[in-house]
């Protein structure tokens, strides 16, 4: 049950409406955000978004007149961001988290001193670091020697010190100017980035995939889902759900196109290069080459090339062990989709557990205590099998961890309907 505080934010949201790739998910809620039923159907691309979304709804005798319906849409995958900054450990962390939160999801984090640029695509390239201070001079001399024709983007955003804001949009007019996240202060606040982000993804949504075409209270305020899941993970760790977590927790989202890590910061070892940023109790981290759909080829190399190939087939599979595992070695299996969503899962802990990607931190499975997995690529998964797979990753000696699978969504659900304050340390 949720708390007094939040009871009168939730009391005013009845539905939630999750626009995925493959699939529409309608849940109800009561007054106090918890779940009462929920429906699945199946996308109808020829009949589009909006018309579909509004037949369901009225199918089910929902009425879209009154509000109190959100929608959150995952159907386009996420904005690609890269971040240009002054140091990746403080600005470069800072800011790559409020990426993660705002729903997108970062490609790289490079500070101004390294050489070259980076040739992969990114919708957005976002131009960060140093607090708002006059006396800028060394800042000032790195921002000067930036060369936006080393990267490859679509829109670029400076998210900087606001006294060198009007030189650098006189070397690039076309560029976008939004606050300075570290302020004066050297804290972090959440709004400028998470809001210009956010909006961008939506347009991205909306242009794309048809959301624009929702109507009334149905297209007022439309979420990303990955902003969504990570609140919900939030809100349960702060006690403020009713799924519970039992200590230092880790949750992955598994989808068509990206496998998403939330994980609580004492899961991160001491000795890791890379941490969040400080004061933040959760962080998350997108493998981007790991989905059982869009990203299944990508999924099956990093599998097939795997030193626990064999062990991680014994774990999944009954029988024919041997000659699945030289088949797939071979490449020439077509594997079910419970075992791409198996390989997600283990591929992600495995790659947390090495600190292998892209600014990620060295996790300490051995401090595990939860494992919850959500999004509809696990529902139909076994918890004993998720339980021998992380046990293949962890240390010897280990406490086993508690493994849940989010089959009612509840992650979901307590995000779509937790409209706490967006400054949230996250």
């Amino acid at each position: 049950m949720t708390t007094p505080l939040d009871t009168v934010a939730v009391g005013k949201i009845r539905c939630a409406v999750d626009i995925g790739s493959t699939m529409i998910k309608i849940a109800r809620v009561d007054e106090f955000g918890e779940l009462q039923s929920q429906d699945f159907f199946p996308r109808d691309f020829d009949l589009g978004i909006a018309a579909q979304v509004e037949s369901l709804l009225a199918d089910l005798r929902i009425d879209t007149g009154g509000g109190g319906i959100a929608v959150c849409s995952s159907a386009n995958g996420g904005l690609r961001v890269g971040v240009v900054c002054l140091t990746k450990r403080f600005s470069g962390a800072a800011l790559r988290n409020q990426v993660l939160l705002a729903g997108a999801n970062p490609v790289f984090v490079r500070d101004f001193d390294e050489p070259g640029g980076d040739p992969r695509r990114v919708d957005i390239l976002l131009i960060g670091g140093g607090i708002d201070c006059a006396d800028a001079d060394p800042f000032a001399r790195r921002l000067q020697r930036f060369d936006a024709g080393q990267y490859n983007f679509g829109a670029l955003v400076y998210a900087a010190n606001r006294h060198l804001a009007a030189s650098f949009h006189g070397r690039f007019p076309k560029s976008t100017i939004i606050d300075n996240p570290l302020g004066d202060t050297l804290s972090s606040r959440v709004g400028s980035v998470f809001e210009a982000l956010r909006r961008a993804y939506l347009d991205d949504l909306v242009f794309k995939e048809g959301v624009s075409e929702l109507r009334g209270n149905l297209a007022r305020g439309i979420r990303p889902t990955p902003e969504v899941v990570s609140r919900g993970f939030l809100r349960a760790v702060s006690n403020k759900s009713s799924f519970a977590i039992v200590g230092a927790c880790l949750a992955l989202d598994v989808g068509g196109a990206t496998t998403d890590l939330h994980y609580t910061v004492e899961l991160v070892r001491e000795d890791s290069e890379f941490k969040p940023a400080s004061g933040v109790p959760v962080a998350r981290f997108v493998f981007t080459d790991l989905g059982i759909v869009a990203s299944r080829d990508t999924l099956m190399l990093q599998l097939r090339g795997h030193a626990q190939l064999y062990d991680f087939l014994t774990v999944v599979l009954r029988n024919n062990v041997r000659e699945t595992y030289e088949l797939l070695r071979e490449g020439e299996y077509t594997p079910p989709a419970a075992l791409l969503s198996y390989a997600c899962l283990f591929l992600a802990l495995d790659r947390f557990a090495r600190g292998r990607g892209p600014g990620l931190p060295v996790g300490d499975l051995a401090a595990l205590s939860q494992i919850i997995l959500t999004g509809g690529a696990v529902q139909s998964l076994d918890e004993s099998i998720v339980l021998r797979l992380a046990g293949l990753l962890m240390p010897a000696g280990s406490t086993p961890p508690l493994i849940q699978i989010d089959r009612r969504y509840q992650i979901w659900v307590s995000g779509m309907t937790w409209t706490a304050d967006l400054a949230s340390p996250v």
